[in-house]
C-alpha cells in the first residue's frame, strides 16, 4: 500500500536536524518547513515521526513512530489519507533497490564481506535486519589463509583480522556514525581443512565472539554488564592454495545473545565482483 499510494522519504536527524549535519541545505530547509507547518496547523510533530504531505507539499496528517510501527494503526491511518486526497494506486515512483550498498572506490583486490544481523524477538528496533560492509585489504584477507605450506593443519586467525570480522556482530541498535564503538573481549576463529580438490581447499570455521557494545551511542564509555554481545559461529572458507585467492567466505552464528535476554543471528558473506557491480548499479525511477 505504501509504495502504491505514497512516495516514502526518510531524513536522518543526525544529518538534517543537526546544524553540523552533512545533509544538503535544501533537505534541511524543507524538513524545517514541514516541521513548522505541522506545528502551526496542530497536526502533530516529533523528532521521530511520520509526516504525510500532499503533492503540493502542504501538510496533511502525521503519526508518531510508535503508532506507525503497528500495522493495525498505520493501515487505517493511510487509508484515511488515501480517501481524503482521492489517491489512485500506481507503480512505485522509485524502482525497488537495495537500501544498503558497499562502499565505493575500493581497491580491486579488496575482499568485501556483507554482514546482516538481527534480533530474533520483539518488534520496533527488531522489525528489520541491520546491514554492514566489512572491507578487507589484500594484506588483511591474506591473514585468513594458512601459511603457504600449512594448508593441511588447523590454524587460528590473527587478532587484527579476527577483530575486524567480529566488531559488528551484534543485533540492531542506535548508531549515529559509521564508526564502530565495540570493545572486543574475545574474537576467536579457528579453521580446519575438511576437503581438497586439486588446488582448492575448504576449511571449516568455528568461532567465538564476546564484545561490549551499548545500545545507545552515549553509553560507550560505561561497561554495563548487560551491554555484552556473545556469539558462537560456524562456516567455511574456500581458497586456492596455488594462487592464494579466496573463493568464498560464509559464516553464521549458531548462538547469539545480547543483554542476556535478546537472542540474535548474524551472517557474514563475501561478495563476488559480479554481485558488487550489480549493487553499484544506479537506481532508476519507474
Amino acid at each position: 500500500m505504501i509504495n502504491s499510494y505514497f512516495v516514502p522519504v526518510t531524513s536522518r536527524n543526525e544529518e538534517a536536524d543537526d546544524p553540523k549535519g552533512n545533509a544538503p541545505p535544501e533537505e534541511k530547509k524543507e524538513r524545517r518547513r514541514i516541521y513548522l507547518e505541522f506545528y502551526e496547523k496542530k497536526l502533530g510533530i516529533g523528532d521521530v515521526h511520520v509526516y504525510i504531505v500532499a503533492p503540493d507539499r502542504s501538510a496533511v496528517a502525521s503519526m508518531g513512530v510508535v503508532q506507525a510501527a503497528d500495522p493495525a494503526k498505520l493501515t487505517p491511518f493511510l487509508e484515511e489519507v488515501v480517501a481524503k486526497l482521492h489517491l489512485k494506486p500506481a507503480p512505485p515512483a522509485i524502482k525497488p533497490h537495495p537500501t544498503s550498498r558497499p562502499p565505493s572506490g575500493l581497491a580491486s583486490d579488496s575482499l568485501v564481506v556483507h554482514l546482516v544481523s538481527r534480533a530474533l524477538i520483539g518488534g520496533s528496533w527488531h522489525e528489520f535486519p541491520s546491514e554492514n560492509w566489512i572491507v578487507l585489504s589484500a594484506a588483511e584477507w591474506n591473514q585468513l589463509l594458512p601459511p603457504p605450506d600449512g594448508a593441511k593443519e588447523p590454524w587460528t586467525l590473527p587478532a587484527p583480522v579476527a577483530r575486524k570480522l567480529a566488531e559488528w556482530v551484534y543485533p540492531q541498535n542506535e548508531e549515529k556514525t559509521g564508526v564502530n564503538r565495540s570493545r572486543i573481549e574475545l574474537a576467536d576463529f579457528r579453521l580446519t581443512p575438511t576437503a581438497k580438490e586439486g588446488t582448492l581447499v575448504r576449511a571449516k570455521i568455528a568461532g567465538k565472539i564476546r564484545l561490549w557494545h551499548s545500545f545507545y551511542p552515549g553509553g560507550q564509555n560505561e561497561r554495563n554488564a548487560q551491554d555484552i554481545a556473545a556469539s558462537e559461529l560456524t562456516g567455511y572458507l574456500d581458497f586456492d592454495t596455488t594462487s592464494r585467492r579466496i573463493q568464498r567466505l560464509r559464516v553464521v552464528t549458531t548462538k547469539g545473545d545480547y543483554h542476556g535476554n535478546t537472542p540474535f543471528a548474524t551472517s557474514l558473506v563475501s561478495m563476488s565482483r559480479e554481485t558488487l557491480e550489480a549493487l553499484y548499479a544506479p537506481t532508476n525511477s519507474r
